[in-house]
């Protein structure tokens, strides 16, 4: 054979990414060649068992190649290649190379591996050569490689398991290991787009820049392991980006999923580098098991106001909802952008929401023909799915004048009304003692018997507000898989706050319940679930109103935290007719006196007077004629019957 009339020189291969990785995917070839051969025999019985080879030696097909040992061809080759990239700036593989401390070699092992996913005709050579093993098998690379010792073949595909360029199939001993590539990781390395439904590339020029975004002082000098706590909507992925653009990156995110592993990170991490990305671990809905290990991984983990374990060199940055004066700031910029004047100030006050979410509403109330008016419409309205799928949203109309009450507990919703109003700036009259305590949250406790009015409260307390209400449900949120319950309830409490949304646990007592002896595990996880809901409703900055019949059966440690409690007891003759009064059409033809005596002899609560009126009226229609006297007093004797009670207005001789 005469020797190499020249070193080879890819001075006709045009620069870039994809021919960078082309070089490398040739080069991959060159390596199956020679156990290839070596298995065969010979070239001509090689190709006439494998024919798909030949079609790639003329596609490899150099002068200099004339006459080279395949291993010596495989040498030069990557030589060749290595000198061409050298003369380029930004390859993706070199950036990854650089990274991640891999050499050529173990970058020539990762295409030889992968090249099956792009024609597996190469599976069935591996079989071929491996005894029916159709993948890569750690023990034959590392016998078979061109020209590196079966230890550093070992070595270097260790290390690229660790990177996550490389899966292993772990069956048996490490020899018998198959390996691939992961099908994301190699679109990346031959530069083609990535598909894969948990990665999404944001690019550096969509993001928005750092100075228009509300965000704490100190993401300006974050460091590189970040996580980024906060509500739904309050822009953590936003920041993420704008950190990332900033840094001269783009952004990719990872969505998480309780199995989300250490290996998967370290992939798309692969991905990130290879895409000039940061590595954005995307956990805000689901926190990985594996939480405390995958989030040094990543440039920035995107996670829940609490929740999960994180080791200690991952700093991390709270977003909280703007104050009052930035939401107003926002408010004006906006109508300032659209050209209107006199911008709706007063709404950003009572409304607690995050910047995200602020900044929708504002964008959608802008596209209607009365922006301030529809902007109240949408923050009375704003929902969540998690908080739809998990709770009942209330009628969101109503005032006090729906609702008869004692003079005592009148009064106390009208503080609690004001309470809830001034949460955000209560700390500002008060000491600095009182102050450091003080939170945004409001807590609540309606006390007394079944139909007393307690979820009417609620109901209309929201309505003054402005604010939509939602009852948690009981039968969709307690479950009886251990810790079930607690993530349901942690998906209500935030999904809550995000949307600022009025939270009723109508019979609270079921849940607070005071905590027990443990006398056997179901004793045990009753008290976890109880000190679980005691750390949710100390860290909720929203507004939650529990009612309960049962008052003395609620945990003390509940009642410690609650701030405002007010009895709701059962109606007396005066509240009783008002009751009547509010719940009759303004056209009914009952006489007053017959009213009065009707409330005063029935000691009706507020919830029966309303199924009485409700039937009175079904008499009324079908008779054709307004509520009166004797349909009143029909209704009244029906409700008596439900509850097995004797009617009080019975005459002497009545059966």
């Amino acid at each position: 054979m005469n020797a190499p009339r020249a070193p080879i020189a890819f001075a006709d291969v045009p620069p870039g990414a994809a021919n960078h990785a082309r070089l490398f995917f040739f080069g991959a070839v060159l390596a199956w060649l020679a156990p290839a051969l070596h298995k065969a025999g010979s070239p001509d019985a090689l190709f006439a068992h494998h024919p798909f080879l030949q079609d790639y030696l003329d596609q490899i097909d150099r002068p200099e190649l004339e006459g080279l040992a395949l291993e010596t061809c495989w040498h030069a080759w990557h030589e060749a290649a290595d000198a061409w990239a050298g003369a380029q700036t930004g390859l993706p593989v070199r950036r990854m190379q650089a990274a991640l401390a891999l050499d050529d070699a173990a970058i020539g092992l990762v295409f030889q591996i992968g090249l099956i996913e792009d024609d597996p005709r190469f599976a069935a050579l591996a079989a071929d050569l491996q005894d029916g093993t159709a993948r890569p098998a750690w023990g034959w690379l590392a016998a078979c490689h061109p020209t590196l010792e079966p230890d550093a073949v070992r070595e270097r595909l260790q290390a690229l398991l660790n990177a996550g360029l490389l899966h292993a199939e772990q069956q048996g001993p490490r020899a018998a290991w198959t390996l691939s590539v992961p099908l994301a990781v190699w679109d990346a390395l031959c530069a083609r787009r990535v598909e894969d439904a948990t990665l999404r590339l944001r690019p550096r020029e969509a993001a928005s820049p750092l100075d228009a975004l509300v965000v704490p002082e100190a993401a300006a000098d974050a460091p590189r392991l970040l996580a980024l706590r906060g509500l739904p909507g309050s822009g953590r992925m936003t920041l993420a980006a704008a950190l990332a653009a900033a840094a001269g990156h783009a952004c990719l995110s990872l969505r998480a999923s309780a199995a989300t592993s250490a290996a998967e990170l370290a992939s798309a991490r692969c991905i990130a580098l290879l895409s000039d990305a940061a590595l954005v671990l995307d956990a805000r809905r689901q926190l990985p098991e594996s939480l405390a290990l995958v989030a040094p991984l990543a440039d920035i983990c995107l996670l829940p106001l609490a929740g999960g374990e994180l080791p200690p060199q991952v700093t991390v940055l709270r977003l909280a909802p703007p104050a009052p004066q930035a939401r107003a700031a926002m408010l004006q910029r906006a109508w300032r952008h659209a050209g209107l004047e006199d911008s709706p100030d007063f709404l950003a006050a009572p409304h607690r929401l995050p910047a995200g979410i602020w900044q929708r509403l504002i964008a959608r109330a802008l596209t209607r023909p009365e922006p301030a008016r529809a902007l109240a419409e949408l923050l009375a309205a704003r929902s969540d799915a998690t908080l739809a799928s998990l709770a009942e949203a209330l009628p969101g109309a109503g005032d006090w004048s729906e609702l008869a009450l004692p003079p005592r507990a009148a009064e106390e919703m009208r503080w609690l009304e004001l309470r809830c109003r001034q949460r955000e700036r209560l700390a500002e009259g008060v000491g600095d003692a009182l102050a450091a305590g003080l939170t945004p949250g409001v807590r609540a406790l309606f006390k007394g018997p079944s139909g007393t009015g307690k979820t009417a409260a609620a109901r209309i307390l929201a309505a003054q507000l402005g604010k939509p209400a939602f009852r948690i449900d009981l039968a969709r949120t307690v479950s009886k898989y251990i810790g079930e319950t607690e993530a349901n309830l942690a998906r209500i409490f935030e999904a809550a706050e995000a949307v600022d949304a009025v939270l009723l646990l109508d019979e609270g007592d079921a849940l607070m319940a005071g905590r027990t002896g443990v006398s056997n595990a179901n004793d045990r996880y009753a008290n976890l679930e109880t000190n679980f809901l005691l750390q949710a409703v100390e860290r909720f900055h929203g507004i939650l109103l529990v009612t309960t019949n049962s008052a003395e059966r609620i945990d003390s440690a509940f009642l410690r935290r609650i701030d405002v409690t007010i009895d709701f007891p059962a109606p007396d003759a005066t509240v009783r007719e008002r009751i009547l009064a509010i719940h009759l059409p303004r056209d009914h033809a009952v006489p007053p006196e017959v009213l009065s005596r009707f409330a005063a002899r029935c000691s009706f609560a507020g919830g029966q007077w309303r199924n009485v009126v409700l039937h009175a009226a079904l008499l009324a229609l079908e008779a054709g004629s307004r509520i009166d006297a004797a349909a009143l007093e029909a209704a009244i004797r029906r409700e008596y019957r439900k509850s097995g009670q004797v009617c009080p207005l019975r005459e002497e001789g009545e059966t």
